[in-house]
C-alpha cells in the first residue's frame, strides 16, 4: 500500500515545500469561535455585554457543537465580523459562497 508519505517523498523538494506552506496556510485560516474571539482580543464578558447575555452563556455557546444559524450570525456580528458559509461540491471540489444577509442591529435592541 502506498502511503501519503511515500507520495510526498517522490515529489521534488520545491513542490513539497509549496504543499507544506499551503497546508499551514489552510490550518491557520481555520479556527474555533473561541480562538477567533481571542485573536480579536475580545473577552467573554465583552461578548456577553454586546449580545445581552451572561458570561456563562457565552462560554456555553463557544462549546456548542450544534448552532442555530441565527445564533451563530449574532455571535459573529458581535465580533464585528461577517458570517460566510460555503458549499463545496463533492466531485469537483468547487466552493460556492452561500449569501447570508446581515441582520439589522436595531432588531436585537428592540427585543
Amino acid at each position: 500500500m502506498i502511503t501519503h508519505r511515500d507520495v510526498m517523498n517522490r515529489l521534488p523538494k520545491k513542490r513539497r515545500r509549496a504543499i507544506d506552506a499551503r497546508a499551514a496556510q489552510i490550518l491557520a485560516e481555520e479556527m474555533t469561535l473561541q480562538e477567533l474571539r481571542r485573536a480579536l482580543k475580545r473577552s467573554q464578558v465583552t461578548m456577553a455585554k454586546t449580545l445581552g447575555l451572561q458570561q456563562a452563556a457565552v462560554s456555553r455557546l463557544e462549546n456548542r457543537s450544534d448552532w442555530r444559524l441565527s445564533t451563530l450570525q449574532d455571535y459573529v456580528q458581535a465580533m464585528d465580523c461577517e458570517l460566510e458559509i460555503y458549499a463545496r461540491e463533492k466531485k469537483r471540489g468547487q466552493r460556492r459562497l452561500i449569501r447570508i444577509l446581515p441582520k439589522p442591529r436595531s432588531r436585537r435592541s428592540a427585543a
